[in-house]
């Protein structure tokens, strides 16, 4: 796939010119005891997260507090929480407010549509994450039993929302689609019928002793993938070994969060995501809906956040769905990640 850069033999040529200069560099480091991975200084960096801080940022939490930005390159990482009434990453990218974004590919492709240059260098979850919650009392099982009810959409959702429906042919019309508020408590009260739900679906109401279900709405036409790490194409061409060293230390941190799930989660309830006071049961429960999101046979065998050529044709099927004509190099490039990966075989959770 096309990248807006140097081919990658001409980077190695480069490299090799200043061959010399390091070897005195990191004999310096070795004779003295203090090595480090690497030299490059990058400076402070913001990425604005898609959501609350909560176990969908894992690798995240676990890439800066174990020290993997830095040692790529980054001062400091900020890391800044989105949600309801936060700033969209497309906004804060196109805006400058920040450097990385996490977001839908649909989010992705509605900036593009509207004058942002944007690209998608990873996926986390490699299946749709959104969830279609009801109770079992009154469960809506298909898209079809959503004619004539009531469902909460978070405003961030509403394109996801839109394509979900397009997939299904089902005239937004038919659906009284209102505010997300408190849907949890607002499905209990029988204010709503259902919500659009995110990853965890019914889980956490579960864990109340609430009778609730879900379906993923990747399993009836939304098949793009979620929490993708967006830049702008002026960082891909111009900051390209920035992005690279950002996803290495993106896909240590995730490889770390898979190996102690039990750590990661007390990082999320204990620190990361302490003020939002998240029972350590729900994050576990959310956990096992997320871990089927993310590890799946692609991911396994390449790395988490790869992106093959088969999940960019389906996220380019999909968005069709809502009108997003768009060329594979206009919204995707998947030859960083495939590079950490192909310079790191050890960080792929399935690898022997």
């Amino acid at each position: 796939m096309p990248h807006p850069r140097g081919p990658r033999a001409a980077r190695a040529l480069g490299a090799l010119t200043l061959a010399g200069a390091l070897v005195a560099s990191l004999a310096s480091c070795a004779s003295s005891g203090t090595a480090e991975e690497g030299s490059a200084d990058y400076g402070d960096i913001t990425v604005q997260l898609s959501w609350l801080k909560n176990h969908e940022f894992s690798g995240y939490f676990e890439a800066d507090r174990r020290g993997y930005f830095e040692e790529a390159g980054f001062a400091d990482v900020e890391l800044v929480a989105g949600g309801i009434g936060g700033v969209p990453a497309a906004t804060a990218l196109t805006s400058g407010s920040a450097w990385v974004g996490i977001a839908s590919p649909s989010d992705v492709a509605q900036a593009n549509a509207e004058g942002a240059d944007l690209r998608i260098v990873a996926t986390t979850y490699q299946k749709n994450p959104f969830t279609l919650v009801s109770a079992d009392s009154d469960p809506i099982e298909t898209p079809a039993d959503l004619v004539g009810k009531t469902i909460a959409v978070a405003d961030s959702s509403a394109t996801n929302w839109e394509a979900f429906l397009a997939a299904n042919d089902i005239d937004p019309d038919d659906v009284d689609r209102v505010p997300y508020g408190d849907a949890q408590n607002d499905l209990k009260l029988g204010n709503i019928d259902g919500f659009m739900g995110y990853g965890d679906g019914g889980a956490p109401l579960r864990a109340t002793g609430f009778g609730a279900q879900e379906f993923l709405l990747a399993d009836y036409g939304l098949a793009y993938s979620g929490e993708a790490v967006v830049v702008t194409a002026e960082t891909l061409a111009n900051e390209a070994d920035e992005v690279e060293a950002f996803l290495t230390a993106y896909a240590r941190g995730w490889k770390d969060a898979f190996d102690d799930v039990d750590g990661t989660i007390d990082l999320v309830v204990d620190d990361y995501g302490k003020d939002q006071n998240y029972a350590r049961e729900d994050i576990e429960l959310s956990w096992e809906q997320q871990e089927r999101l993310i590890l799946t046979d692609e991911s396994l065998e390449n790395g988490i956040g790869t992106i093959s050529d088969d999940a960019v044709q389906r996220n380019i099927d999909s968005l069709a769905l809502v009108g997003y004509d768009v060329a594979e190099e206009d919204l995707f490039d998947t030859s960083l990640i495939a590079d950490v990966y192909a310079e790191r075989p050890e960080l792929v959770i399935g690898a022997e």
